[in-house]
């Protein structure tokens, strides 16, 4: 078995890659264009999350990449 990435692989990367900063940049640029916002507008997303989309942002927020990559190299040495 190989340990390379192929070609599909990196087409599957930079394509995610470039649709999370597409709509990064849409929220930003629609977000810019609306009325000055105050510091309090940042927090809790101006009060429009819900309380389950908090608690999985602080849960994700909590887990670190070492984590992640720990856990997949796991299951990729046992299969």
């Amino acid at each position: 078995m190989s340990n390379n990435l192929g070609t599909l692989d990196y087409v599957v990367f930079f394509t995610y890659f470039i649709l999370v900063a597409s709509y990064g940049y849409w929220v930003y640029m629609r977000k810019k264009k609306a009325t000055v916002s105050a510091s309090h507008d940042y927090f809790l997303a101006e009060g429009s999350l819900t309380w389950w989309a908090i608690g999985a942002s602080l849960i994700a927020s909590n887990i670190s990449a070492e984590q992640f990559i720990g856990m997949s190299g796991e299951d990729f040495l046992w299969g």
